[in-house]
């Protein structure tokens, strides 16, 4: 008995060993630690689910060395990364929450050091939306709206992605205001490009999972429906007033939007868009006091694109 705990013992060992290799990339070590975990028992399944993860990922940094820029390098382990953690790890034995949560942050941290790199030698935006997303997945929050907050300056606040970005990272600080406001905007100005994988706080996850419920998550109008959903179950519940100009542009869009909806909605991604720029019309309406006209006639528009949106916000 005393024999089989010390055996026990030097196992877990070797597995906390390992595991701290794995947050610096030493995978020849660690490799090295847990054949001797192996050796004193075949059959301990996080040692052998530990092997096949430290397998995948030393195969991964040799196939990295091999890259040349800093920005492929980056993307190229944060591709692996959701591969491992999607898909690979799920195959495994042993759940290995430890081993696979030191991987993450060598994964991200090696992956900013490239990003970081990049970004200094060319101030580029899309580096630095990297760069802020590895530091969002390794806790780092306040670096992380830092980091965004400076590429969005250099877009002019004219990236959806960047925009979702900084209000999913001020969402998991506890900042919902400045969340919301942000989060519309980056859904008002292209829904589309927002990569809703990469939006993981419960305020905004809550409502993608909710809206997957009623509509496909794969259907192409999926993401325009966020906005609307957002606004009608209160969770996107800011309204601004709109600039002259800004105001001028929406009326131009709704115009356009109904023009091509004659036309036909063949993939179903323009009526929610419609109906997002209906609400947006409305609210600046709201904000600046206009005649109870006006609204009345935006929302007959709303009634006959969708008697259901309709009827569960304004009845």
């Amino acid at each position: 008995m005393l024999e089989e705990n010390e055996r026990s013992s030097d196992i877990n060992n070797l597995i906390t060993r390992s595991y701290q290799l794995f947050e610096t990339g030493d995978f020849t070590e660690a490799r090295s630690l847990l054949d001797e975990a192996h050796a004193l028992d075949f059959e301990d399944l996080e040692v052998r689910s530990a092997l096949r993860a430290c397998g995948f990922w030393n195969q991964r940094l040799q196939s990295l060395e091999a890259l040349n820029g800093d920005g492929p390098r980056g993307d190229y382990l944060r591709r692996q990364w959701n591969h491992y953690n999607c898909r690979y790890r799920a195959g495994f034995d042993h759940s290995l929450d430890e081993g696979s949560n030191r991987l993450k942050k060598w994964v991200h941290n090696e992956a900013l050091g490239y990003y970081r790199r990049q970004a200094s030698e060319s101030s580029d935006s899309e580096a630095l939306l990297q760069a802020g997303r590895c530091r969002k997945v390794l806790g780092r929050y306040e670096e992380c709206i830092s980091t965004l907050e400076e590429a969005v300056r250099l877009t002019g606040n004219k990236d959806s992605r960047l925009l979702a970005e900084l209000a999913d990272t001020y969402a998991l600080i506890g900042e919902s205001q400045p969340a919301k406001v942000l989060m519309r905007e980056a859904l008002f100005l292209d829904a589309g490009k927002v990569e809703l994988d990469e939006i993981v706080s419960p305020l905004f996850r809550r409502l993608i999972d909710r809206l997957g419920k009623e509509w496909d998550s794969k259907d192409p109008g999926f993401p325009e429906w966020l906005p609307v959903y957002g606004a009608v179950w209160g969770v996107l519940d800011v309204k601004r007033e709109l600039s002259p100009v800004e105001y001028g542009k929406l009326k131009q869009t709704i115009y356009a939007l109904k023009s091509e909806i004659a036309d036909g909605d063949e993939q179903g991604s323009l009526k929610p868009k419609l109906i997002n720029q209906y609400f947006r019309l409305i609210d600046h309406y709201q904000s600046t006091g206009a005649d109870r006209s006006a609204i009345d006639e935006v929302l007959i528009n709303i009634k006959l694109l969708s008697p259901a949106i309709y009827r569960t916000y304004f009845e």
